[in-house]
């Protein structure tokens, strides 16, 4: 086995051009550090499909009767409780539909994001969430910064710079909302959920088009995931 082995070596060596010997050695480390990259990449939509075949259905649910009520708010003549539950709605869109299960890709580790979220939680929990969605969402070629609404303007810097503050000003203030406010924070819900969970689904190989549910994972392996809730 040896003696084949030093053969090898030997006629590899002979094979190669004296003058470009380096660039072959370049090449094939690059096509090893490829390897590493994909294999890595591949390892890392491990936990965000756990996380969402176990979750994402309680959490769908949950962000159902979130988004109904504050619909029905805003049909009702209500239009300061539309604000408050649609930014409900995304709060617990980019904490459990995006941050978190996208951290625990990025850390390959339950432990290390839920060390993260605790953190988060401890300080301006929603402010930070806010802050690192753009970021994380980067990681996987996702860019949430450049979506824009119905009317133009941009997805995430509308409700940074302009629902949030709206809703802080009722939440805290009593201030009152306009019908168009209130839809406009409608649809920033709504924009992030359909737009961008729904690119994350497809993106973990999710199939909810055929499946309708996140337990049943639309892999070549047909996996089925025990539903459970966060919120328990």
């Amino acid at each position: 086995m040896l003696l084949s082995l030093v053969a090898d070596a030997s006629e590899l060596a002979m094979s190669r051009d004296p003058d470009s010997w380096y660039e072959e050695e370049y090449w094939e480390e690059i096509g090893r550090q490829e390897d590493i990259a994909n294999a890595i990449k591949n390892l890392s939509k491990q936990p965000i499909r756990d996380f969402l075949g176990i979750y994402g259905d309680a959490i769908d649910k949950r962000l159902d009767d979130v988004i109904a009520q504050a619909r029905y708010a805003r049909q009702g003549g209500y239009p300061r409780f539309c604000v408050v539950g649609a930014v409900t709605a995304i709060e617990l869109t980019t904490r459990y539909m995006l941050v978190e299960p996208l951290l625990q890709g990025a850390f390959l580790s339950e432990n290390w994001a839920r060390i993260l979220i605790n953190m988060i939680i401890q300080r301006r929990k929603q402010a930070i969430e806010r802050e690192l969605l753009p970021l994380v969402l980067g990681m996987y070629e996702i860019g949430i910064d450049e979506l824009k609404l119905a009317n133009g303007s941009l997805l995430w810097k509308t409700f940074v710079t302009v629902i949030v503050p709206k809703r802080n000003a009722i939440v805290h203030a009593g201030e009152n909302a306009t019908p168009d406010e209130a839809d406009l924070a409608l649809e920033c819900a709504n924009t992030l959920r359909m737009e961008v969970v729904a690119h994350v689904a497809k993106k973990m190989d999710f199939d909810l088009e055929t499946n309708g549910f996140w337990y049943n994972h639309g892999d070549a392996e047909e996996i089925l995931y025990e539903p459970k809730s966060p919120f328990a």
